[in-house]
């Protein structure tokens, strides 16, 4: 995966932790589903490729993510009713995500370690992309951080001034764009300081 497209692969990421609700812990929950589901989807293609499948390997890696999306659901609805329902349609859209930017960025063959390492840096970085935006939305939004419990939510109040006088600016789809733009100028920014980098060095 080149540059330009893990950034485009990055950007599409996050760009579905939009319409979820501000609070950090539904982002908590929905990253480390996002994680469990792109390894699969990686562990997926290689156990197809080991059985010599060719044709119709997005199908089936599609077929076998979107199962076991179902079965990570059933387990956070075992676990968290509320939790699940807030995130369902979100879910539900990691698996597609994941085939396809596979499929698109990885045209070429390679090792199942080098999947899994480059999986890894991948989900390093858009983990803490994902979480610090969250973060930063619940704090501007609320002044608080949310941890995901069973019942619902476990608020740790950050600021007590905006338990009065929530901004629900950032609560809302535009703030959450506008948020989003900041930190993907941030992580561009980043990127052409590394490619810059790299060409000095050579």
């Amino acid at each position: 995966m080149t540059k330009n497209a893990s950034f485009l692969f990055t950007a599409s990421c996050l760009s579905l932790f939009v319409p979820v609700p501000p609070r950090f812990a539904y982002g908590l929950v929905l990253v480390l589903c996002a994680n469990v589901i792109v390894f699969s989807v990686i562990l997926l293609h290689a156990f197809i490729d080991y059985l010599g499948i060719t044709k119709g390997k997005t199908l089936f890696s599609l077929i076998g993510t979107m199962g076991i999306t179902v079965l990570l659901y059933a387990l956070l609805t075992l676990w968290s009713p509320l939790t699940a329902f807030t995130l369902g349609f979100i879910i539900y859209l990691i698996p597609v995500s994941s085939v396809i930017s596979d499929t698109v960025f990885t045209p070429q063959p390679s090792s199942l370690r080098d999947e899994i390492r480059k999986g890894a840096k991948l989900s390093l970085l858009i983990s803490s992309l994902g979480l610090s935006f969250f973060a930063l939305r619940e704090l501007f939004s609320y002044g608080s951080l949310s941890l995901p419990a069973r019942t619902g939510l476990r608020i740790l109040w950050i600021f007590g001034n905006f338990r009065s006088s929530p901004v629900f600016f950032w609560s809302a789809i535009p703030g959450a764009l506008i948020l989003l733009a900041l930190l993907l100028t941030v992580l561009m920014f980043v990127y052409r300081r590394y490619e810059g980098g790299e060409e000095a060095q050579k």
